[in-house]
């Protein structure tokens, strides 16, 4: 009986181990990414033209220098995968009609990559500053993140 059943045992593991199973169709299969470089072609481009917007956003308010902090205001920029605001950003109020634009253009564009190419973050809420200060000319943003300060440049 008991060399029965190692000869049983046996043979069921030398026919599973012989059988030939189909292999899956290869279009469900993963895809290797080396064979998508349009994709990454398509992001760095994307982000580039992000970087772009922000620079010309830092270059307007960089030509204002903060001396009174009654002259500036913020308010929030970008757009984090799971909502809300990336960051906050001050700005110097006589220049809202062309500051204002460009944070709404790069939001929705900063959401809309996001939604392309399905990015997640770490969906921490990014709570407002409690006020603006002036140091060495520019504007630092105070409280809301843990009281870190946010230099604007």
């Amino acid at each position: 009986m008991k060399n029965l059943l190692i000869i049983i045992i046996s043979f069921l593991t030398v026919v599973s181990c012989s059988s030939k199973k189909k292999l899956s169709d290869p279009e469900t299969l993963p895809k290797d990414i080396s064979f998508k470089p349009e994709n990454n072609v398509s992001q760095i481009e994307d982000r580039e033209n992000l970087k772009q917007l922000i620079g010309e956003i830092d270059s307007l308010i960089s030509t204002e220098v903060c001396t009174d902090p009654t002259e500036w205001t913020f308010t929030a920029i970008g757009a984090k995968p799971c909502g809300g605001p990336s960051s906050y950003l001050a700005y110097p109020k006589k220049l809202a009609e062309e500051i204002l634009p460009k944070v709404t253009q790069f939001t929705a564009m900063q959401d809309a990559i996001n939604k392309k190419y399905h990015l997640m973050s770490d969906c921490a809420v990014v709570l407002p500053p409690a006020e603006i200060i002036c140091e060495n000319g520019k504007a630092v943003l105070t409280g809301g993140r843990l009281d870190k300060k946010e230099e604007v440049e």
